[in-house]
């Protein structure tokens, strides 16, 4: 049973969302708070799986929380996931630099919810064009960092593949049709996408990000 705890500012969405996350099979709600310092007092004895929080609490940020939880351990290590209103939030990608998951926006469906914390567990994540767009600009202005060299013979390359789900995201291509041109599963495709963030918090923990990340 995957535990989920929400850290989510209007009681009827948190209500509408523990409706929707208890009559899942293999998900279950153990906690619901409004606030930062609450969420930081009850997370290390809950052990939950997952952190589904608003960008913005009424004592601030989420992202020192994200940051904390990505990296302290004293939470655990849940996954954590960023419930939005719109993905054009300048919020949205400065968490997700700090170390995030991913991200559901607010009004869509109760099954699209599920399928992104489903997602999320299975070590995927979702990326918009819009958000593509200025992770890839981000790694333009530094330089992708390469593990080892590109096999000009091997397409499937992880550093190759990642690039290329990235400009195809950016063009606005759907990860079953990224997953179709690259012959990989859709899954490994939203791993890819989670690989990307993993990359871009890492980039912000071990050099300055531009303005826009800060």
């Amino acid at each position: 049973m995957s535990r989920v705890f929400l850290l989510i500012n209007d009681p009827l969405v948190a209500a509408r969302m523990r409706v929707t996350i208890d009559g899942t099979p293999g998900l279950k709600t153990v906690g619901w708070t409004t606030t930062l310092e609450q969420a930081r007092a009850q997370l290390p004895a809950l052990g939950v799986d997952v952190v589904l929080a608003d960008l913005q609490l009424a004592d601030g940020f989420v992202a020192g929380l994200v940051e904390e939880i990505a990296t302290s351990g004293r939470y655990g290590w849940p996954k954590t996931l960023l419930a939005t209103l719109s993905i054009d939030d300048s919020q949205l990608l400065a968490a997700l630099a700090r170390g995030a998951d991913g991200y559901f926006v607010q009004g869509g469906s109760p099954n699209m919810l599920i399928a992104t914390i489903e997602q999320v567990l299975a070590g995927g994540a979702e990326m918009a064009p819009a958000i593509a767009r200025q992770v890839k600009a981000h790694f333009d202005a530094s330089a992708w960092t390469v593990r080892e060299p590109l096999d000009e013979d091997n397409p499937l390359h992880p550093d190759r593949v990642e690039r290329q789900v990235l400009q195809w995201t950016c063009d606005g291509f759907l990860p079953h049709e990224i997953a179709r041109d690259l012959r990989i599963s859709t899954r490994e495709v939203a791993q890819r996408v989670r690989t990307l963030y993993r990359k871009l918090h890492l980039d912000r923990r071990t050099s300055s990000l531009s303005l826009q990340l800060q």
